[in-house]
């Protein structure tokens, strides 16, 4: 069939012009909506129960990083007298999201919060929201583990090898001790097989499947069931415990000593050699407790 070419008027072309530009906002109009639409909700994974005060609409909002632990807070927090008198509400939320921890402490959203010191410092929160440590977990070690030698800290040996990390960015033992290192060394994400995963367990589960050929992580002593001691080596031997900061608007004195009777009962609750670590700050609190740091292998989240 032979190629016709159709001429069209001035007119016609103006229509046609018209058409298209419509057609073209349009489109745009509806690709915008459509992102608008689908963008999530920030936090989405929470715990919530009412106190005794039922008139009273302030909430009280705690924040972690660990989801095993949330809840056991969750019922520790709303059995708590002093947060039955003087809130509503209790929600216990929970993610290692960067976007969502600068939400929750960045913004001094969160009354309680258990994150690490560094995340802290880069929001300067104890000055622009007068977050106050109330008590902490040991410091511990970061490690490579692998299989079948131990890893040397080296360029040379950690060039090309398979590496298993976690996905989020606050996490010491398993992302940023671990990148640091290899920055120092001069690697490249490109320079490495790195796989992310969501937990220390997934680690665990990738090194014992010889899907990666290393992992960063801290050491316990479950894992000698698993992993041979010999075929660790410590990258950095002083990494900060995670803390439990209050947000302190006022000189609230009487929730401060009775989050930490919760939260040294939480210790000792709770299943985790780390967690039952708990050292409380002196804030001249009548605590019932002889919380002490005892020396264990930590299995810090």
């Amino acid at each position: 069939m032979p190629f016709k070419i159709v001429y069209l008027s001035k007119n016609s072309l103006l229509l046609v012009t018209i058409f298209l530009t419509l057609l073209s906002g349009y489109m745009g109009y509806l690709n915008k909506e459509k992102i608008i639409v689908e963008i999530p909700n920030l936090i989405t994974e929470s715990l919530s129960c009412k106190t005794q005060s039922s008139t009273n609409n302030e909430k009280f909002e705690a924040f972690i990083t660990d989801q095993p632990m949330a809840q056991q807070l969750l019922t520790n927090l709303c059995t708590n007298p002093v947060i039955n008198r003087q809130y509503g509400k209790v929600e216990v939320h929970w993610s290692h999201n960067e976007q969502e921890i600068s939400q929750y402490v960045g913004k001094g959203i969160a009354n309680l919060a258990l994150v690490k010191e560094n995340v802290m410092q880069a929001f300067a929160t104890q000055v622009t929201h007068g977050y106050k440590i109330i008590a902490q977990y040991k410091d511990y070690s970061a490690y490579f583990f692998s299989l079948k030698e131990k890893p040397l800290l080296t360029k040379e040996y950690l060039w090309g090898k398979r590496l298993g990390l976690l996905d989020y960015p606050s996490s010491r033992s398993g992302h940023i001790v671990p990148k640091r290192l290899l920055t120092e060394l001069g690697i490249g994400d490109n320079n490495m097989q790195i796989t992310y995963v969501k937990s220390h367990e997934a680690l665990r589960e990738l090194l014992a499947a010889g899907k990666v050929d290393i992992i960063s992580s801290f050491w316990q002593e479950q894992d000698k069931e698993r992993f041979s001691a010999n075929y660790i080596t410590p990258i950095e031997t002083q990494v900060s415990g995670s803390k439990w900061y209050l947000k302190m608007e006022t000189n609230n004195t009487d929730l401060l000593c009775a989050l930490q009777q919760s939260l040294f009962e939480l210790s000792n609750e709770i299943h985790s050699q780390y967690y039952s670590t708990l050292k409380l700050d002196s804030y001249g609190c009548n605590t019932t407790t002889d919380a002490q740091p005892v020396e264990h292998s930590n299995d810090e989240p």
